[in-house]
């Protein structure tokens, strides 16, 4: 009977175990997913360099159903907002941080 009781109790523990490890893996493939990069273009409207932020006006963004919209958007590195200012076209990449805010990781002015 004791041994019947530790062979459950082994397979009971290795199951958890392998559970946890399985549910772990699936986080790690939303996580990668989380940090899709997305191109996008439009137009400067602000620039908050102390925020590292920057304001656009920007095309739609199909693969997140966004409409086309004006919103304010954080940069990865706030020197990428050197020379630009309103009015300015732009092409940009964001992706989505941890906390689903946009996170511009490239943007460039327009020739």
């Amino acid at each position: 009977m004791k041994q019947s009781m530790m062979i459950m109790f082994a397979c009971a523990l290795f199951g958890a175990t392998a559970t946890s490890v399985y549910a772990g893996d699936g986080h790690h493939h939303a996580m990668a997913e989380a940090q899709k990069s997305h191109a996008v273009k439009g137009e400067v409207v602000a620039v908050d360099k102390a925020a590292s932020k920057v304001k656009l006006k920007h095309a739609a963004v199909p693969e997140l159903k966004w409409p086309a919209m004006t919103m304010f958007f954080a940069v990865t590195d706030k020197s990428q907002l050197e020379g630009l200012n309103a009015g300015d076209r732009v092409s940009f990449e964001f992706i989505e941080a941890s906390d689903g805010a946009p996170l511009i990781t490239h943007i460039k002015p327009l020739k």
